[in-house]
């Protein structure tokens, strides 16, 4: 990123909305569900303050040499190791680019396209998110603010619409499972939740023109992403029962059919759903940029676009065949756990950065 840019903390603030909601909807909702039943909410509460911890962790990765982004501040800490670590970011990333986007691929395949080949799908949300990504992080914040905006109202409308159908008894019992599955299920959401924040370090610190604002709007939004989660999650719950509600491989999705407006509208849900969708294409968004400007920083490429043009899509469309070839790959939730281990390894790298830093500035002091 170009050091004449400027962002106000408001704008980069509302992506932070996109990385924290995007993969509840359509990824881990239902594993939630089946995992801890009515004691789901308990579960997203606990992993809701675990993320917190990590949320205070990678903001104070985003404040060492605030005129770096991620790859210059890894190879600030680490000079010898720098390429190493950053090339294991840029494939943690391209994995989860792979994965967000397979299960939108996947949701419109099953409930709208149903005759359309998935790769067809798949080209097209690469294509948007590419160019958008291509156009810079401006560009992308740009998508962002619009999206905040309607994902809102579109959350205000559906939550209202169906607050009337909640029947409290499908809360109760509130735990019947052990207290083991609650705390995986915590600390599950909290590695969805929060870790994909590390993505607004795109942007370095000294490019926001008022910084000072920015970790009140950081927090502000980090909350506000999990009122979202908690009352779609909460709603699902009230509105069919945990029984019901695990059935869905979309529980949102399934409960946003109940929505009729004047009784005479109806198949709302498609409008509901497309903040999901929002949300999707911003975090692809912010993944692809991470991974354009990282190669360009790494490597110093200057017809970057043709290159990673054929390392994106090549790995996208190659790499989800592979992987999601076997069909109770989806039925035993699979999909949800490879993505924990590249995103505990960027928490892990975060944290290692962090130690780094302060025996840094401790020898330099001394």
């Amino acid at each position: 990123m170009n050091n004449t840019e400027k962002i106000n903390s408001f704008s980069l603030s509302t992506i932070i909305v996109s990385l924290c909601c995007a993969s509840f909807y359509g990824i881990f909702s239902s594993y939630i569900v089946n995992k801890t039943k009515n004691a789901s909410l308990i579960s997203i509460v606990i992993g809701f303050i675990i993320s917190l911890i990590i949320a205070y962790i990678i903001y104070r990765f985003l404040k060492i040499k605030e005129e770096l982004s991620y790859a210059g501040k890894i190879k600030y800490l680490f000079p010898k190791l720098s390429i190493i670590i950053n090339i294991i970011s840029i494939i943690c990333s391209i994995f989860g680019y792979i994965l967000i986007t397979y299960r939108l691929t996947t949701f419109l395949s099953n409930q709208y396209l149903i005759n359309t080949p998935r790769y067809l799908i798949s080209l097209l949300i690469i294509i948007l998110t590419y160019y958008t990504a291509s156009k810079g992080i401006e560009t992308v914040i740009r998508v962002s603010v619009i999206t905040f905006f309607i994902s809102s109202v579109i959350f205000i409308f559906d939550f209202s619409s169906l607050v009337s159908q909640i029947n409290f008894d499908n809360y109760l019992p509130l735990i019947t499972v052990s207290i083991k599955d609650i705390i995986t299920s915590s600390l599950i959401f909290a590695c969805y939740f929060s870790i994909p924040i590390i993505y607004i370090s795109i942007i370095p610190m000294k490019n926001i023109n008022d910084k000072n604002k920015f970790i009140k709007y950081y927090y502000l939004m980090i909350t506000y992403s999990f009122i979202i989660i908690f009352i779609s999650l909460f709603t699902c719950i009230g509105v069919n029962g945990y029984k019901v509600t695990s059935l869905f491989d979309y529980p949102v999705y399934s409960t946003l059919k109940r929505i009729k407006l004047f009784s005479i509208l109806d198949s709302l849900e498609n409008i509901s759903i497309s903040a999901w969708f929002l949300f999707i294409i911003n975090i692809s968004n912010m993944i692809l940029t991470y991974i354009f400007n990282s190669f360009k920083e790494l490597f110093k490429f200057k017809k970057k676009n043709q290159i990673l043009n054929i390392i994106v899509m090549s790995i996208t469309f190659a790499i989800p065949n592979f992987i999601f070839s076997n069909n109770n790959f989806n039925e035993s939730y699979d999909y949800i756990y490879i993505p924990i281990i590249y995103l505990s390894i960027t928490l892990l790298i975060i944290i290692i950065s962090l130690i780094k830093h302060c025996i840094k500035k401790r020898t330099l002091r001394s």
